[in-house]
């Protein structure tokens, strides 16, 4: 049995929580007996893909910021996808994202679509940049799909809110934790505050950052050593700084970049509590991630953030600044409560592990493969 990914969410970017998945799934089934894959990709920036046996792409990190460059490489690695498609030399087509260049190309052959979340159906009209007018599209591509996995039972349930779609097709996977712990027991290498609130990754749009800065201001402003730590998603724009400025809080706003997992791991081991202010995710891996680490998680309620923490999160509404107030300082003031939630954290994630997530997909393939 042979499964063909495409070039798609590998083609114009470094890292990402797709493109992520994808290698992870690649390599659980690389060395294994009972499955080959190909990935159709001949020029990627990817740094998951740096020292893989299964894929040689050319780097072109000298135009990775130039937006026409990357169009070019877009097209030349579809035309290699297409071209791999058009040989047939594989059972089964699992894309990487939602184009639909293929559907005229794979043929009758079974076709597996992951779907991540209903972000741009839910909120494309408040932030056209997430794929407004994209539901089309992938309307058609659902319909072609033999087998959908939905990466969440939220996902799962926007699926079958926004698309008309058979409710047999979906398969619920969800994602397994992909970070590695290093130990680091008694270890700090970072210059880290000794107290802090910890946010991690992009700021912009649906991941409500400034509703949560405003909510933690009022906190920041009564207690004098606390600090904001946001670990990557890029140095403050010009008006994150701005409204940093105004609200009287720029000692205690703090950007700290992630170099690598062991960023992240120390990042979460050493925060009160890491906040996911998203107004929603198909999974939400850093809760996952955060959880693995020994660290309190508040998030937003009424999204895949349940099905992961459950009764170990302390939860918000994400739109309220005094909810996300309330939840942020019970967990910051309650040392008793953060063991709890540590205890509790630590037994939800052998539930979610990555090669539960491969296993799982694998015997998708399988059934695929036996019809």
């Amino acid at each position: 049995m042979k499964v063909l990914y495409d070039h798609q969410t590998f083609t114009g970017t470094q890292y990402g929580g797709i493109s992520r998945y994808f290698y992870e799934l690649m390599n659980a089934f690389a060395g294994r007996r009972d499955i080959e894959f190909e990935l159709a990709l001949k020029f990627s920036n990817s740094e998951y893909l740096r020292d893989v046996n299964y894929s040689h792409p050319v780097r072109y990190q000298q135009f990775a910021n130039n937006p026409r460059a990357n169009q070019v490489f877009s097209r030349l690695n579809r035309l290699y996808s297409s071209t791999k498609l058009g040989k047939g030399n594989f059972d089964i087509f699992h894309p990487t994202y939602y184009h639909s260049y293929f559907l005229d190309k794979v043929g009758k052959k079974p076709m597996v679509l992951t779907f991540h979340d209903v972000l741009s159906e839910k909120y494309g009209k408040m932030f056209p940049v997430l794929g407004e007018g994209l539901s089309e599209l992938k309307q058609k591509l659902l319909k072609r799909a033999d087998i959908v996995i939905s990466v969440s039972e939220a996902t799962k349930r926007g699926i079958l809110e926004y698309f008309d779609i058979d409710e047999a097709k979906i398969k619920v996977i969800p994602l397994g934790n992909y970070l590695d712990k290093p130990t680091l027991i008694g270890q700090t290498t970072l210059n880290l505050p000794e107290r802090y609130v910890l946010f991690v990754g992009k700021r912009d749009y649906y991941k409500n950052f400034v509703t949560f800065l405003e909510a933690m201001t009022a906190i920041l402003l009564k207690d004098s050593d606390l600090r904001l730590v946001c670990g990557g998603g890029g140095t403050f724009s010009n008006e994150e700084k701005r409204l940093i400025s105004e609200a009287g809080i720029q000692d205690q706003v703090l950007y700290h970049p992630i170099f690598d997992d062991t960023t992240l791991v120390e990042l979460y081991e050493r925060a009160q509590v890491f906040v996911f202010p998203s107004l929603m995710e198909g999974f939400g891996l850093p809760v996952l991630e955060a959880m693995s680490c020994g660290c309190p998680v508040a998030v937003t309620t009424g999204t895949s953030f349940d099905e992961i923490a459950d009764e170990a999160g302390v939860y918000f509404e994400a739109e309220s600044k005094d909810s996300i107030k309330d939840a942020v300082e019970k967990v910051i003031y309650n040392q008793t409560l953060q063991d709890q939630m540590r205890r509790l954290g630590y037994e939800r994630v052998p539930l979610f592990k990555a090669e539960t997530t491969a296993q799982k997909t694998l015997e998708v393939y399988k059934e695929l493969a036996n019809a």
